[in-house]
């Protein structure tokens, strides 16, 4: 279905939905920006009921008074929703802010990505990655290294961990990969692991947290299974590094998915 035909889903899911769809005072997160947590408050309610494209969600007074914020803050709000891709406005006697059609975006784990360009062409070299990424790390460990050339990847890692914004965290944590194919012992791989980094790189990916995540329990669970590739690759045990690359497939594999 296209965007524009999103509004007039009428029948089936929408009009279920639209019956339970519960027209209360919005609970707003605390955020530093009024809008921002006008936002994440209907994004949460989008989530919560599973509202299918077409749901009227109500006019922006309607929002406003559920929101319980200025016609100003409604607007911005809206705004952000809309460059989200997860509501669509329309005019007129029958208009409103109606949930969007769903559209490809990049699910990491607890975070959702979203990319200048091509979204398909980011999901395919993420989906390549995905496959090359164990044997780079244990490529990586399959050789003995010394100290200084293990001092990029470790310095990344630490640049992680003091990352405290989620996109500059992703970004680190592709610095971190690439010093870790650059130890490869498998020069071809390492490169076109790398490539695929750079790809991804290029369409400057930007991630966010899934609607009632904690930004500091994410990022923590994720530098301690960066911290046990590291370690493996700096101790040169395969073993390990095997058993540190599983744990990191199950928390930062890539899929395409709809919201």
């Amino acid at each position: 279905m296209s965007r524009e035909a999103a509004g007039a889903v009428d029948g089936g899911d929408a009009q279920a939905a639209a019956a339970t769809f519960p027209r209360s005072a919005f609970d707003l997160p605390r955020r530093a920006s009024r809008a921002e947590s006008a936002a994440e408050a209907v994004e949460l309610r989008i989530t919560k009921h599973n509202l299918p494209a077409g749901t009227h969600l109500g006019t922006r007074r309607e929002l406003g008074d559920m929101l319980g914020v200025a016609p100003s803050t409604v607007s911005e709000a809206i705004k952000l929703l809309e460059e989200r891709g997860r509501i669509l406005t329309r005019t007129g006697p029958r208009g409103g802010v109606f949930v969007a059609e769903p559209g490809i975006r990049l699910r990491l784990a607890r975070t959702m990505m979203q990319v200048s360009g091509s979204e398909a062409e980011v999901a395919d070299a993420l989906e390549v990655r995905d496959v090359l990424e164990s044997a780079v790390i244990v490529s990586a460990a399959s050789i003995t290294h010394p100290g200084a050339a293990l001092k990029p990847m470790l310095r990344s890692l630490a640049a992680m961990s003091e990352s405290t914004d989620t996109a500059d965290f992703y970004r680190r944590n592709l610095d971190f990969h690439n010093e870790v194919a650059a130890l490869s012992d498998n020069r071809i791989l390492g490169s076109i692991y790398s490539s695929l980094l750079e790809l991804v790189r290029s369409h400057d990916p930007q991630l966010e947290l899934l609607p009632g995540q904690k930004q500091s329990k994410v990022h923590q669970a994720r530098i301690q299974v960066h911290q046990a590739i590291a370690d493996a690759i700096a101790a040169g045990d395969v073993t390990a590094a095997q058993a540190a690359a599983v744990a990191h497939a199950k928390r930062g594999h890539a899929v395409r998915s709809t919201k």
